[in-house]
């Protein structure tokens, strides 16, 4: 997984911060599909929907 960054407001620490999250290697997933025929799919699919909006405050690490 690769890091995404964001600027984002941080209730904890009260200011707008540098947010960072995991985004899949798509690579990588689009190569276990082909090699699993298809299989892999709902993995990849599951990974990118819990993946999307997951970000951390880069200062106090808390949910933004």
């Amino acid at each position: 997984m690769s890091l995404k960054t964001k600027g984002a407001y941080c209730s904890h620490c009260q200011k707008q911060v540098m947010a960072q999250g995991n985004k899949p290697n798509h690579i990588l997933h689009l190569l276990l599909t082909v090699l699993s025929f298809g299989l892999w799919i709902p993995i990849w699919l599951l990974l990118t929907i819990m993946s999307a909006g997951n970000y951390r405050c880069t200062q106090c690490g808390s949910r933004v």
